[in-house]
């Protein structure tokens, strides 16, 4: 499995602007005070959007290009909407399915990130056939 993220942070009505502008769904959505699940504070509201979700590192790369492409064709500046945002990159790996997973960012591709403003993060999750037999069987309602 391989996820990509966006996380946007910072005012309100900034926020608002933003989903409007890029006809973005958002999977999660927090108000500045609202308790974390570390029973911290969020300092400031924010959102998570999924940008794209698929089984092959390739695929998601080429997700995550189309998106950027959108993005920079708006002229989305998040500095004028003082707002900070960072594109989550997941993947699990260990099994025999995607028992290693990399993406090919190219410089270019690195650079219209930049000049989106958006910071990119990678983290893998690790999983083993062992647990997805047991999360299928979970799932299917079978012991």
């Amino acid at each position: 499995m391989c996820l990509a993220t966006l996380r946007v942070e910072g005012a309100d009505s900034s926020l608002e602007q933003l989903k409007n502008e890029l006809s973005l769904a958002c999977d999660l959505e927090w108000r500045k005070g609202d308790r974390r699940r570390n029973n911290s504070l969020h300092t400031l509201s924010g959102f998570n959007a999924n940008v794209g979700e698929c089984e092959n590192p390739q695929m998601l790369t080429s997700l995550i290009r189309s998106f950027l492409k959108k993005w920079k064709e708006k002229a989305v500046v998040l500095s004028r909407l003082n707002l900070k945002a960072e594109l989550d990159i997941g993947f699990s790996v260990g099994s025999s399915e995607q028992y290693v997973a990399s993406v090919l960012f190219t410089s270019d591709d690195l650079l219209l990130c930049a000049e989106c403003g958006i910071n990119l993060r990678v983290t893998a999750f690790p999983t083993s056939d062992e647990a997805n037999a047991q999360d299928d069987i979970q799932e299917n309602g079978e012991e």
